[in-house]
């Protein structure tokens, strides 16, 4: 099974050009790298890059995995950032009601300056009366 480090190294390794330069980057040992993608070649049971050619060449199953990497490396940051932005609070849902049409004469632009500082916020604007708080 491919993990999250497999393909974070592959990309280092692209990224690098050489498993010296690439273990630095994730953080390892140059022999713990080539035992993680001794043990990923394993795991597939085909080789990932050509050895012994500068640069370093993928092969096609190789290349499949990188191609991989470049599509979830970025969603997983992002998905990240986002958790850390509502475990820190920065981010939610703005519920707006309001009664009268003149409001919008100010709320439109009050509304437009408050998504510039925080697009983050989801907003919800309804029209509508009624006594009661609103209760998600």
């Amino acid at each position: 099974m491919v993990e999250f480090r497999h393909l974070k190294t592959l990309t280092a390794l692209r990224d690098a050009g050489s498993l010296v330069e690439a273990a630095e980057r994730v953080h390892l040992t140059q022999s713990a790298l080539s035992h993680q993608i001794k043990d990923l070649e394993e795991r597939l049971n085909c080789s990932l890059f050509i050895r012994k050619t500068k640069p370093i060449s993928f092969t096609a199953a190789g290349k499949r995995l990188l191609s991989l990497a470049d599509e979830l490396l970025p969603m997983i940051r992002n998905a990240e950032r986002d958790i850390a932005r509502l475990a820190g609070g920065e981010v939610g849902r703005l519920n707006i009601c309001i009664e009268c049409h003149s409001c919008f004469d100010w709320l439109m632009p009050t509304i437009d300056h408050f998504r510039q500082n925080w697009p983050e916020v989801e907003m919800d604007l309804s029209t509508g009366f009624s006594f009661q708080p609103y209760r998600p």
